[in-house]
């Protein structure tokens, strides 16, 4: 792992992945803008299209006044609105066409995406892979530090031990010194103690000299040659005798001497090489155990120094690992979100679409019965009955049209879509995004619909579904709507308004669909709210 990487807190790969992810959100956000332009010329021509609708209803209604007359002309302006309807369906397509288009474009901008958050969780990985291997190899030099810190600390009572051992030789061989003086001043002592027995030896045997030769003087006084001779014979032997002895009394303490010194001397010495052997011998092993300890402390030092290096480079790599992940969360949060979005821009698109086939074949109908009608096929009770299916089939297929609707504020866009259908003249007029009120019209002019024990079916994200009953008797009057109210929200006022006594609230989602159901169970009306906030 290079220093730069570290020290700038993000791999060279994790900012080109982010100069791209941003580079792809600039370029999607340019989309979503056409992508919302082309959505507000769709609506447009939805409008367009009610427009239009609302016409040809007008004209149905002068004709159902007319009964049957200026057929050439209302021929003249179906065949009109048919190739406009007809070029309206192809141009949907081809716009369909281009949104399949860019949305194929978009999954394959999401899968190199998805490719690159791969990668890079792998890359993570590798790098978790690394900072193990770093954590083992830190684990082992602390190891190792912890061995050589019980090193030194042995080799420190070692030290202390040898210094107590050289203090106790220096001692002993303080002691010996002192034997040693106490030895030679013995040897002196016996010394001077010889030379006072030769002394003494010499005297004697001067003195022995001495008799002698008075024993001799007084021998020679002796005039027998017989006596002469016998005392000159026992006075050799005498004299003789008495050498002897002293030979042997002096050789004896010459001897005796002589050896005591020497083996005193050797002792002495044999002491004195014995101590001088150990203290040099206690001296070179501290001499060692210094140069071991400066190296055993400059190791510790390096080691400390190359601990607080990886230290410092795992909480780095802890760092731009962190911050790599959350920029990758956050871009591929980014990107769902987008995706969600554009998902469901999408349906609301094929919802739009479906509204135009659906008013393309409406169109169709009412082309194909007025061509009937203008082939001659009858007119009177015939022609009332081919109008009354002309309004059933537009009442079935009735779409009501789709807001949509973008709130930005700050880093947040909302947006809302409404789709509203009935079978009937019973419709869904409207609902609070608050879950405060319900709101239900009766588009007839003149009839009147009886809706009691109709329910009201609401559910919120497919999860919680809240139902309300009409009263038994209640009844819709013509071109009139009724309020229902969520428990606290409003008045109870029948027929104008009513109350839902079992919930402060009809329910708040993301995926809000109200169904309005008749007493056999038949859906007679819905009414679809979609929601979505995304981060800009």
């Amino acid at each position: 792992m290079s220093s730069s990487s570290v020290a700038s807190g993000l791999s060279p790969y994790g900012g080109s992945t982010a100069s791209a992810i941003r580079d792809a959100r600039e370029r999607e956000k340019k989309e979503m803008s056409d992508l919302n332009d082309k959505l507000a010329s769709y609506i447009e021509k939805v409008r367009f299209l009610e427009a239009q609708n609302r016409k040809l209803e007008a004209d149905l209604k002068m004709l159902q006044g007319r009964a049957g007359k200026d057929t050439s002309s209302i021929k003249i302006i179906y065949e009109t609105e048919l190739t406009t309807a007809k070029k309206v369906v192809s141009d949907t397509g081809r716009d369909k066409e281009g949104l399949e288009r860019e949305l194929r474009k978009l999954q394959e901008e999401l899968n190199e995406i998805r490719k690159k958050f791969e990668e890079a969780t792998r890359g993570r990985a590798d790098d978790r892979l690394k900072i193990d291997e770093l954590l083992v190899k830190l684990s082992n030099l602390e190891a190792e530090i912890n061995l050589l810190k019980r090193r030194i600390a042995l080799l420190e009572e070692e030290i202390t031990r040898l210094k107590k051992e050289n203090m106790r030789l220096q001692s002993e061989l303080q002691r010996c010194k002192t034997e040693l003086d106490q030895e030679t001043l013995n040897r002196i002592d016996y010394q001077n103690q010889v030379t006072t027995l030769l002394e003494e030896i010499d005297f004697i045997k001067r003195v022995h000299d001495q008799e002698i030769k008075e024993l001799q003087a007084l021998a020679a006084r002796d005039t027998t040659n017989e006596n002469r001779e016998y005392f000159k014979n026992e006075l050799a032997n005498a004299i003789r005798d008495i050498r002897n002895e002293y030979d042997q009394m002096m050789n004896a303490n010459r001897n005796d001497l002589e050896s005591w010194y020497k083996m005193r001397v050797q002792e002495i010495q044999t002491t004195s090489a014995r101590q001088n052997m150990e203290q040099g011998y206690a001296k070179d092993e501290m001499k060692r155990l210094k140069t071991q300890l400066t190296d055993l402390r400059g190791k510790l030092a390096d080691l400390e120094g190359r601990n607080a290096m990886l230290e410092k480079q795992i909480q780095e790599l802890n760092y731009q690992l962190e911050d790599d992940q959350r920029s990758y969360e956050a871009a591929l949060n980014d990107k769902d979100a987008q995706i969600r979005k554009l998902r469901e821009e999408c349906q609301a698109l094929m919802v739009e679409l479906q509204m135009l086939l659906d008013t393309k074949q409406t169109l169709d109908a009412e082309i194909a019965i007025y061509r009937k009608m203008l082939e001659g096929e009858g007119n009177g009770p015939g022609l009332r009955q081919l109008v009354e299916q002309v309004v059933r089939t537009t009442g079935i297929n009735e779409v009501a049209d789709t807001e949509t609707m973008r709130v930005v504020k700050g880093e947040t866009s909302s947006r809302v879509s409404y789709t509203r259908s009935a079978k009937g003249n019973v419709s869904i007029h409207e609902t609070s995004p608050e879950g405060k009120f319900i709101i239900l019209e009766n588009t007839h002019r003149s009839k009147e619909e009886p809706i009691g024990d109709w329910k009201l079916k609401r559910k919120i994200d497919g999860k919680r579904e809240i139902v309300y009953t009409f009263p038994h008797d209640f009844v819709l009057r013509s071109g009139k709507s009724v309020k229902i109210f969520a428990r606290g929200s409003g008045p109870h006022m029948p027929p104008e308004s009513l109350v839902f006594d079992h919930d402060d609230s009809f329910g708040v989602g993301a995926n809000v669909q109200t169904i309005l159901y008749n007493k056999e169970g038949e859906e007679r009306a819905t009414h679809i709210q979609r929601s979505s906030q995304t981060a800009s």
